[in-house]
């Protein structure tokens, strides 16, 4: 109940009018036409006398204090306004008062501010425009990131054991960014001991943001949208496409496959071993690759754990072409070709690419590629056809000389078309054909220091089972053979409530071979009630290669949640190998009771080969990086596997431990916030200092971090539990979090002996505060033991007052604590 003393009541003239709220600074969740832009903190002024009603369009009694600048990184084209852009760099601008029937109105209840200005007044920017002002180039920091997998086995031809590390580490400076990536690998079996260390690439890059380009010195690879994709040493400026809109941008590639057992799957790219990964038996779904460059044909070996291994090819080397009208695209680089493999020299050369959008949409695009004993030029068009879909032609005449010295010249011919059927559900997500003249050579085919042989390296490799592995047919090359014909497709289907088919495939011919190397994927999902199936089909055979392989696929899963915990499933599969063989396994797997960042799995399987088999395994995503253990078995072999990954990142507050790093990345900082989960991100909360890492953040794109806070402590509070930031790419952004740490307290505050009047201001030294209720009451968190509290009711000087506290070492330990301070 109030007083009927005014002399008990504050000086309540700034809430005279209904909702009129104290000025201050606020943390507010800012709109622009209906659109959020931010959440930061922004200051609040009283609206002046006199000032247009129309500008300001709450009863607050206050006007957001916005900068011309400010303004400008949120679109507004501040130059077309005379009298705004003539405003001092940190005038508190109305923008109202400058731009015709602009305004503001600010929600106090739900600490929200919109933002209303015609879209006259606007910069035109496409959809998901970010500002480039926005655009955080992240702190310094050193950075490490690493994946460990091992396995020992005991075979019935012979025991082995194998490890495998993928380390990067870098450097953050300003907007540069070093990396070095390496692997290590050990082999130990019957046939001898044998550990390698690989030196994969080392680069610096940074972001010309006017160019809206990417420089990279050192190791790289080239784009595929006009040529092949090399790699490369030397020096590398080209189109960055991720600074640009999503609406703009092209696709990252997804790896699907199943796995007849515990299985490993590793991914090559240009040579170069990029992932490895184990995976359960069933379907699997690969969408986090750590890519070397934004093309190359992607080579994924499914290795079971019976040892028996299957291949297959995803193409990624077909990016599309076409571009908007106005949009250039460019890439030139001045380099050494580079291969990990020793059947590779390193010739010097150039190349230079330009895709340029022009009107009536139509792409032109070309490029010349020079070296010592290669030459190269492309011409091409891309058209979008509207209702036909989109397609583009190009033509490259290559001169070439040969490992044997003999000098050749040819053309290759090149159609991709692109096609989507709403109406029916069909996708041709990509169908393509090159055709080439018998003189035609890459440079690739340039850089071989022999006519023919392998490539790959499998010297020493051992199954589970103790028995050698053979090399891949996929690894050996003849020039005396070289490409002729090359067709590929990619083609998606919904059958309604029926299910989806999906068909990806390739077919490679040959001048002076009858046989052909061919890929094919067939897979058909749907579901039947609450079960859901999937049927596949993998056909695989290389150029000399003696027989195809064939493996035939079909897997069901079952959630057992109305028996089970939510987060449990039934799983069967069967499938038939190239040997004709069927074999079969069921298993059920889960993840823990409100532990999702704990998952398990246990199956049982019987095949004519390794007869009676199984599996179990569990793995752990946490904040200080991820561990996996599994045992596998059959009659043929005991295996068990192991692996962990993680991170570290040294910054000027220390060095914090996460899960594995991506490209682009968010240092959570909330000191004295510890065990806080973050959402949206598996496993990870802060450590005991209150620093984590959020890895794969979105370049050039709004980032929002958001704490738990039900997890905090009794004696902690944050004032703002959301973050949001937008990083450029390789960056490592600070989001943070203030954190107010120390007792919770209801203090009665006392002046000339009666308490301080109702709707008093009450502050302390760290910025926290709040307003006096009945009886002289306000309560405080975040408050230290000792300390000093401010008082103000009024603008008069003896309407306000201050006094010291100190408060019992027992409130430490207490949820709220009472106590009375005389305020002088």
């Amino acid at each position: 109940m109030l007083s009927g003393d005014p002399v008990a009541v504050a000086d309540l003239s700034l809430f005279s009018s209904g909702g009129s709220q104290l000025p201050g600074v606020y943390l507010v969740d800012a709109y622009l036409n209906g659109s959020r832009v931010a959440t930061r903190s922004v200051r609040f002024v009283a609206v002046q006398a006199g000032e247009a009603q129309s500008a300001v369009r709450d009863n607050t009694g206050l006007q957001a204090c916005l900068s011309r600048e400010e303004l400008s990184d949120m679109g507004v084209n501040v130059p077309a306004f005379a009298e705004l852009a003539a405003q001092p760099d940190e005038q508190c601008v109305t923008p109202g008062l400058f731009i015709p029937q602009a305004w503001t109105a600010f929600d106090f209840q739900k600490m929200r501010l919109d933002i209303s200005i015609p879209q006259a007044a606007m910069r035109k920017q496409p959809d998901g425009w970010i500002a480039p002002e926005r655009w955080n180039e992240g702190i310094n920091a050193a950075l490490a990131s690493w994946r460990f997998s091992g396995s020992e086995s005991r075979g019935k031809y012979g025991n082995s054991r194998s490890q495998f590390l993928n380390l990067t580490s870098g450097v953050n400076l300003g907007a540069w960014r070093l990396r070095d990536n390496s692997t290590w690998s050990y082999q130990e079996n019957d046939y001898g001991r044998r550990q390698h260390w690989q030196h994969l690439n080392t680069w610096l890059q940074r972001a010309i943001i006017p160019l809206r380009s990417e420089l990279t010195l050192g190791d790289g690879t080239t784009s595929g949208d006009v040529f092949d994709t090399v790699s490369f040493r030397g020096v590398h400026l080209a189109t960055d496409d991720s600074m640009y809109p999503a609406s703009m941008r092209g696709y990252a590639p997804v790896i699907r496959g199943t796995a007849g057992s515990s299985a490993e799957v590793s991914i090559r790219q240009n040579g170069h071993e990029i992932y490895r990964i184990n995976v359960a038996p069933g379907a699997f779904v690969i969408d986090d690759l750590p890519l070397l460059s934004s093309g190359g044909d992607l080579e994924v070996m499914i290795t079971e754990a019976d040892g028996q291994g299957r291949m297959f090819t995803v193409p990624y080397s077909s990016v599309p072409v076409l571009q908007r009208e106005g949009h250039l695209r460019y890439g030139i680089t001045a380099a050494r070709y580079r291969n990990v493999s020793a059947s590779y020299d390193d010739p010097l050369f150039m190349q230079a690419t330009l895709l340029w959008g022009m009107p009536h949409n139509v792409t032109a695009y070309g490029g010349t590629r020079l070296a010592e004993n290669y030459r190269a030029a492309t011409l091409g068009m891309g058209f979008n056809t509207g209702v036909w879909g989109a397609v583009s032609a190009d033509i490259t005449h290559a001169d070439s000389i040969l490992a044997d010295g003999s000098r050749h010249r040819g053309k290759s011919l090149r159609f991709l078309y692109g096609r989507s059927l709403v109406s029916t559900g069909t996708t041709l997500q990509l169908a393509g054909y090159r055709y080439s003249t018998r003189g035609f050579h890459t440079l690739d085919d340039t850089a071989l220091k022999s006519m023919a042989g392998w490539t790959g390296d499998s010297e020493g490799a051992v199954d589970a089972a103790g028995r050698p592995v053979k090399r891949d047919w996929i690894n050996y090359y003849s020039l005396n053979n070289n490409k002729r014909e090359r067709l590929q497709v990619s083609l998606s289907q919904q059958l309604g409530n029926v299910g989806s088919l999906s068909l990806t495939g390739s077919r490679q011919t040959y001048w002076d071979e009858v046989a052909a190397t061919s890929s094919l994927q067939a897979a058909f999902s749907s579901s039947l009630g609450r079960a859901s199936y999937n049927i596949s089909y993998a056909h695989t055979r290389y150029n000399g290669q003696p027989r195809a392989d064939n493996v035939l696929w079909f897997s069901l899963s079952l959630p057992l949640d109305g028996w089970l915990s939510q987060n449990v499933w039934a799983t069967y599969s069967t499938h038939r190998g190239t040997d004709g063989q069927l074999s079969h396994r069921a298993g059920i797997s889960g993840s823990l009771p409100d532990r999702e960042n704990v998952n398990w799995s246990a199956s049982q399987g019987y095949g004519r080969q390794d007869g009676n088999s199984g599996d179990a395994a569990v793995d752990y995503r946490g904040t200080y990086g991820n561990a996996l253990a599994e045992y596998s078995y059959s009659r043929n072999y005991r295996q068990w596997r192991y692996g962990t990954s993680g991170s570290v990142v040294l910054h000027r507050e220390g060095a914090t431990f996460g899960q594995p790093l991506g490209t682009t990345n968010i240092l959570v900082a909330a000191p004295g916030a510890a065990g806080l989960p973050v959402d949206n991100a598996t496993g990870v909360q802060t450590d005991w200092r209150g620093y984590t890492v959020v890895p794969w953040a979105s370049q050039y794109r709004e980032s929002r971090v958001a704490l738990d806070v039900s997890k905090l402590d009794s004696h902690a509070d944050i004032d703002n539990a959301v973050s949001r930031v937008v990083p450029t790419q390789g960056a490592l952004v600070r989001a943070d979090f203030r954190v107010r740490t120390g007792v919770r307290a209801l203090i009665t505050l006392t002046h000339n002996g009666k308490p301080v009047p109702f709707g008093t201001t009450v502050s302390v030294a760290d910025g926290g505060g709040g307003l006096v209720g009945d009886d002289g009451q306000v309560f405080l968190s975040g408050l230290k033991l000792k300390g000093e509290i401010n008082a103000q009711w009024g603008s008069r000087p003896d309407q306000r007052c201050s006094a010291r506290y100190t408060l019992p070492e027992a409130a430490l330990k207490s949820p709220v604590t009472w106590s009375q301070v005389i305020c002088n």
